[in-house]
């Protein structure tokens, strides 16, 4: 588990650089060029730093062992970071709102120099590329939190693409479309923080996703010697699943040969991802 949450830091790190170097050029570059758009592109990026910065903090502290006053260890801290990133997104995202609703209105639009086109569409491709390495270290280390970053990757790559191609049409006589696309930025980071929030808010009040119950009694049933489950709890710690699980043996087997099936059903949790389970029988009647 540590081991995991160890390489899972290293997409984290690679996500955060990139958006560092990314959102410096970019705003760099929408200042000097006279871009909103590649601007609020900018601001997107930045955003995404700070979410990586609450990721990283959430794997640190989650290396700390359980302690007296945290007997399932410190995994929450994640969530909470990432909450409090929520509300700064969803500000600096009404922010840019703000800042570039009135030049629609106004008319107080200019046309971005034509490399404003290239910044956007190289850093699309760098973010792709991030994205796939993410994914596939994801994959291996079974962490979330660097899974739901890789899709992050991936949607900042796809708004890149998509800032690009719209500011095609600021080349082509139409500079109002600079403002706009940097206003439907603007929307798409206060909806990021928006999601981000309300996850954040569901992981700590305990909340637990029916498919992912779903999945592990499906999982529990495969095992030799389970009749039935009777019941499975589940809880969200940061990167980490804490399961409750209540299954049914046949009531003829012995002590031992319970203990032996829970042992069994722990085993199979644990190969899915599970940290930690506990596992009570119940005795199976035919009714």
């Amino acid at each position: 588990m540590e081991s995991n949450l160890k390489r899972a830091q290293k997409g984290a790190y690679l996500s955060l650089i990139t958006y560092i170097i990314l959102s410096i050029a970019k705003f760099t570059a929408g200042v000097q060029f006279n871009s909103a758009a590649l601007r609020a592109d900018a601001f997107n990026n930045m955003t995404d730093i700070l979410v990586s910065i609450a990721v990283l903090v959430g794997l640190k502290i989650s290396l700390k062992p359980a302690d007296k006053n945290h007997p399932y260890g410190h995994m929450k801290s994640e969530n909470i970071s990432t909450l409090l990133v929520s509300f700064i997104i969803m500000f600096v995202g009404l922010q840019v709102i703000m800042d570039n609703f009135p030049k629609l209105t106004e008319g107080d639009y200019t046309t971005p120099n034509p490399l404003t086109l290239w910044i956007s569409f190289i850093s699309g491709f760098i973010m792709l590329m991030v994205y796939f390495y993410n994914n596939s270290l994801a994959k291996k280390t079974k962490s979330s939190s660097l899974k739901s970053a890789a899709v992050d990757n991936l949607s900042d790559g796809l708004v890149s693409f998509g800032t690009g191609f719209g500011l095609i049409f600021t080349q082509i006589g139409f500079p109002i479309a600079d403002p706009i696309l940097a206003v439907i930025l603007g929307l798409l980071i206060v909806y990021t923080g928006f999601k981000i929030c309300r996850e954040a808010i569901f992981t700590l009040s305990d909340g637990f996703h029916e498919k992912d119950l779903e999945f592990y009694v499906n999982d529990v049933m495969r095992v030799d010697g389970v009749k039935g489950v009777s019941s499975v709890k589940g809880r969200y710690h940061g990167d980490s699943v804490f399961l409750d699980v209540t299954i049914f043996v046949d009531k003829t087997i012995t002590l031992d040969e319970a203990h032996d099936i829970c042992d069994q059903v722990e085993k199979s949790l644990s190969e899915e991802g599970v940290y930690s389970s506990y596992v009570h029988p119940e005795p199976y009647e035919e009714d």
